[in-house]
């Protein structure tokens, strides 16, 4: 019988769900958006050209604040993945270095 863990299964499952969801509910909200804009009429139009005038005086120093934010969760998220990741080396790898020791031993 194989040696599977379930947590590390489950885990892998739910993360393919939860991408395969985010894209295909993120792919049809921008084409909804991009259908309704494109429209033809009067306020649609208008709305289309505000959009497209404040999109371009954005100012990104307001979003520096929220950007390092995103930046340090980002490296406190490779940081616990890098911890999992030597954990999982050390599971893996102790029952080997455990029987040497014990094949010395003897």
């Amino acid at each position: 019988m194989p040696d599977v863990d379930l947590f590390n299964f489950f885990s892998w499952l739910l993360t393919r769900i939860v991408w395969i969801y985010f894209i295909v509910i993120t792919a049809q909200s921008l084409w909804n958006w991009y259908v309704w804009l494109a429209g033809g009429e009067k306020h649609v139009s208008m709305l289309r050209r505000y959009l497209l005038v404040h999109g371009l005086r954005l100012r990104f120093t307001s979003f520096w604040g929220d950007v390092l934010v995103c930046l340090l969760l980002g490296v406190v998220f490779l940081a616990i993945w890098r911890a999992q990741l030597a954990l999982d080396y050390l599971e893996a790898n102790l029952p080997h270095v455990h029987q040497r020791v014990h094949a010395r031993n003897r």
